[in-house]
């Protein structure tokens, strides 16, 4: 029996206008500068538009991978998270979130679980991990914890203006291997052009690319929505 997959691809596209006198002077930066800006823009989209995809497929199955936390993340919840992905993917990818979803880890990513009866214990049954309080005191951050990659998102927002948020800071996903996959077709492309009746002329930038994504293993992603109290 063969499988076959068809993606229905959607487009994406980033464009920005300025007068010709501000790109020959190079006060708004160079066309290299800008057409990097905005291709950090079209991840920056991508990244918004595959998470916002894996909390609405968690939430509408509202199975077992979904968790639901009044409060800040706990210990105990991102952990059995980690273990039931590391468990049914079969390996823990990265947990993925805004910095202020995952801060309250470093409270607790600097000690482990003491054996029972273990000498250095604290009230809390836990004991020290120099190396990963020293890069906490040091860094303000982790970079593994528990076995898994943390990465802490930056916020993305709609525009300079009304400044609507893309990115849940209530939410943190634990993706596991093969929960699905995203796809561009080929390299972004783009377009140039001047628009002569306007005095100083329009220069006009559009980059733009096809895009597909496809969750086909939903079981392989946990999502932890927090609220706080």
């Amino acid at each position: 029996m063969k499988e076959v997959v068809n993606y229905n691809l959607d487009q994406a596209y980033a464009e920005v206008s300025h007068n010709e006198w501000e790109i020959e002077s190079g006060e708004i930066g160079t066309v290299d500068d800008i057409r990097r800006e905005m291709t950090a823009k079209l991840s920056d989209f991508y990244v918004t538009k595959v998470l916002n995809a894996m909390y609405t497929l968690a939430t509408v199955n509202d199975s077992k991978n979904f968790y639901y936390v009044t409060g800040p993340i706990t210990r105990t919840t991102i952990e059995d998270a980690i273990d039931y992905i590391a468990d049914t993917a079969g390996a823990v990818k990265a947990v993925v979130g805004r910095r202020t979803a995952l801060a309250p880890i470093t409270k607790f990513a600097g000690y482990r679980i003491a054996i029972s009866g273990e000498r250095g214990a604290n009230d809390y049954g836990t004991v020290p991990v120099p190396s990963a309080l020293e890069e906490i005191r040091r860094t303000g951050w982790f970079g593994t914890y528990y076995g898994a990659n943390f990465i802490a998102l930056e916020q993305v927002y709609d525009n300079l203006y009304d400044r609507n948020a893309l990115i849940k800071d209530n939410m943190v996903v634990v993706v596991g291997d093969n929960c699905g996959e995203f796809i561009t077709y080929g390299n972004t492309r783009e377009d140039q052009w001047t628009d002569m009746s306007t005095a100083p002329p329009t220069w006009h930038l559009r980059i733009y690319q096809q895009f597909g994504l496809l969750f086909d293993k939903m079981e392989n992603v946990a999502v932890i929505r927090l609220d706080k109290p």
